[in-house]
């Protein structure tokens, strides 16, 4: 073993094929039954907290231990970078643990002949959906996964190694505990521990090339499974605080005014007592608020939904100055027992966000403008003005996916899942919609979203473990804070590139900022005729006279597109299903670095005679184009205000079409004559538009004119 290690170090590892002929070299050893078997915990870990303690005692009342005594010690086979994953299902080991179960930790054993430090990170999978069978359970994505966990080895010895989650892992069916080894573990002597009753389709391992079966491979056939297992409790029978977890408004947002301030239990199960909030300021907590209403609105596409915000309260903050400020809820469970959850939020009551005044959102220029924006903030230094090519219609190409292909029990993934099946296919549009914004972002470069620990999802995978982590099955259908918590853990854990924000109302301007300005996309939650998310796939512009857009909505029933327009008063509301339904709530999701190239066309240092450019857009073509006053105050901070306008310096009305009906004909020659020679009415919009011999005069020549071009090919109309 010793010139195994000596080989390792000297190739540090560069080729696949090296590890491969390494692995093959392994060699099981039976080991000393009464070796003494040492625990090891995180460096820095807390073991005295008891909701952290490690409960891998007998007692603890859910251990998923899959595998037989410790028997074998296989050495030669680890050696760094690579995954190791074993399967448990609690409910064949004949407990009384029943789903779903909340694990709380992972463990396995070790031994080592050197000592040094281990770097390990431990996670929860679900089960492949592709790739699994009845008698094979396959690894597939990730649903909770630990931060790198060090522990310290002392040197030779036997070890059980434990390794915590923050939030216990909550899982509704059979799993996968895994654990990546990191770094150059060979250098430590290590030998994986295995018992000795062999059973396929349970020890899996990976160092780059994929899975292989540990019990049957070409490399080294172990003589038993893995030791490796998970601890925690079964949810029904809970017997320690979950997490409370804020859902709105987003962690390290700018707000001002009255903010509503939501937050839920995230395993929705906890008896409590009742839910406060408060904010830090003067060296102290202050109240906020507290409630005792814990619903959260569930959207199930099935029946119509009661709008819930879970718990929450009202902060007025007009008072305070402008700064950071932590905010916290704490939930519990007795009088004297809580869990909590904190965020920062910046108070800004004089918001820096600039409102574009001149033009404004639909807006017409033609050769010069003289571009006004307006702002509260008072410590404003500087506005730059920009624009970027735009479009009449923006779009969001949302891929089309059926949440009827989804939601799968018996194993056929085209019978439509349905309810009436014992399957959930009703109840997945929430997972179907936000998998479709992350394929679409997938799309646009942002590879990562699709991926989890760097291993690309298939578009069922991450259907499925966005199911699995909003409890989707549990709760036939999926609640606003499970969904937005479930999307946000996945984009955190993988790149945390986008943020997400959950907003009860927005104007126009507002969408037209997230998506056209931001490359954002936007998910529209309604409550009738069902509880349901609606993506936006596009927005047509200039709005109607009443304000309203034409659009293109995104529907997960179908998997289909649906023509819809979106108005604005009072407040948003979608035609969808042939009414005009109220849209409760709008999750948009944007990239938190704003990389889109835009052209710089001028500033203003002094606002003393307003914010404002003059612009001569002459050399710029006629098309739409999103314009963005962006302001910087003494601080730092920097905000954004849009208008989508088009320079368009073209008539506006067809020359020679006196009556305004958009065909030039006979009918322009009798409405003409008549208002030359009967008083009749003045062209339309103007009484030029007949000047079509650009005289300057409507007369009897542009009669003649008009007439020579409808019957004999004269010239058309000039303009």
């Amino acid at each position: 073993m010793i010139l195994i290690i000596l080989l390792l170090s000297a190739s540090r590892l560069s080729a696949t094929e090296t590890i491969a002929e390494i692995k093959k070299a392994s060699s099981p050893s039976q080991i000393d039954s009464m070796r003494a078997l040492q625990v090891l915990l995180p460096i820095g870990y807390d073991a005295d907290t008891p909701s952290r303690a490690p409960r891998f005692l007998p007692e603890v009342q859910c251990t998923a231990r899959m595998v037989g005594s410790s028997y074998w010690a296989v050495d030669s086979w680890l050696a760094g970078d690579e995954l190791y994953k074993v399967y448990q299902d609690v409910e064949l080991l004949g407990n009384d643990c029943t789903y779903p179960v909340s694990v709380t930790h992972t463990a396995f054993e070790i031994e080592f002949l050197y000592p040094g430090t281990l770097w390990v990170q431990a996670d929860i999978e679900a089960l492949d959906p592709d790739v699994s069978t009845e008698n094979c359970p396959y690894p597939g994505y990730v649903l909770g996964i630990t931060e790198d966990l060090g522990f310290l080895v002392p040197g030779e010895g036997s070890y059980l190694i434990i390794m915590p989650f923050d939030e216990p892992v909550v899982v509704d069916g059979p799993y996968f505990a895994g654990c990546y080894f990191g770094g150059p573990v060979y250098e430590m002597g290590p030998a994986l521990i295995t018992d000795d009753d062999p059973y396929a389709c349970v020890s899996w391992n990976d160092w780059g090339e994929g899975y292989i079966d540990l019990i049957s491979n070409p490399y080294f056939n172990f003589p038993g499974n893995l030791v490796m297992y998970s601890l925690g409790y079964s949810s029904e029978a809970q017997t320690e605080l979950t997490k409370v977890r804020f859902y709105t408004p987003t962690d390290s947002s700018s707000q001002s005014g009255q903010i509503q301030l939501c937050a839920a239990e995230s395993a929705d199960t906890i008896t409590y007592w009742s839910c406060k909030f408060e904010y830090y300021f003067a060296g102290g907590w202050n109240l906020i608020g507290d409630d005792a209403t814990s619903d959260v609105t569930l959207r199930n596409s099935v029946s119509p939904a009661t709008i819930n915000p879970g718990f929450a309260a009202t902060w007025n903050t007009t008072g305070l100055a402008e700064s950071w400020y932590s905010v916290r809820t704490q939930l519990y469970t007795t009088p004297d027992t809580y869990t909590a959850d904190t965020i920062d939020i910046y108070v800004d009551n004089t918001p820096l966000k600039p409102l574009c005044t001149n033009p404004i959102d639909g807006d017409a220029i033609c050769d010069t403008s003289t571009i006004i924006a307006t702002i509260q903030d008072e410590d404003v230094t500087f506005v730059q003005f920009e624009i970027r090519e735009s479009s009449n219609t923006i779009t969001m190409p949302l891929p089309f996916l059926n949440q009827q292909m989804y939601g799968d029990v018996d194993g056929d993934t085209l019978d439509g899942n349905h309810s009436y099946q014992a399957e959930f296919g009703e109840y997945f549009n929430g997972p179907t919609a936000v998998t479709s914004i992350l394929s679409y972002f997938a799309n646009q470069g942002y590879t990562d979203v699709m991926k989890e620990a760097g291993t690309s999802l298939s578009t069922r995978q991450m259907v499925e473990k966005i199911a699995d982590s909003a409890r989707t099955r549990l709760r036939m259908g999926s609640q606003d804070d499970n969904l937005l918590g479930a999307l946000r853990s996945h984009l955190i854990a993988n790149g945390n590139r986008f943020r997400v924000d959950l907003l009860d109302d927005v104007d126009l301007n507002e969408l037209l900022y997230l998506t056209a300005y931001r490359n954002g996309a936007v998910l529209l939650g309604i409550s009738q005729p069902f509880g349901h998310w609606l993506g936006l796939r596009s927005l047509t512009m200039p709005a109607a006279t009443d304000g309203s857009v034409e659009c293109m909505l995104y529907d997960t029933r179908g998997g289909t597109e649906v023509v819809s327009g979106i108005g604005f008063a009072p407040t948003l509301q979608v035609d969808y299903q042939g009414s005009m339904r109220a849209v409760d709530r709008v999750a948009a999701i944007y990239p938190r670095a704003d990389t889109t190239h835009r052209e710089v066309i001028g500033g203003d240092f002094n606002a003393a005679d307003g914010w404002s450019f003059f612009w001569n857009a002459s050399s710029k073509p006629e098309g739409s184009y999103m314009l963005a006053a962006v302001g910087i105050d003494i601080t730092g901070h920097v905000g954004q205000g849009t208008a989508w306008i088009e320079l368009k310096c073209a008539s506006p009305w067809v020359p020679g079409d006196a009556d305004g009906s958009g065909f030039i004909d006979i009918d322009d020659v009798v409405y003409t004559i008549a208002y030359i020679f009967t008083g009749g009415p003045e062209p339309m919009p103007e009484a030029l538009v007949s000047d079509t011999d650009c005289s300057g005069f409507v007369d009897i020549d542009d009669v003649v004119y008009i007439i020579a071009y409808i019957f004999t090919g004269g010239p058309p109309p000039c303009n």
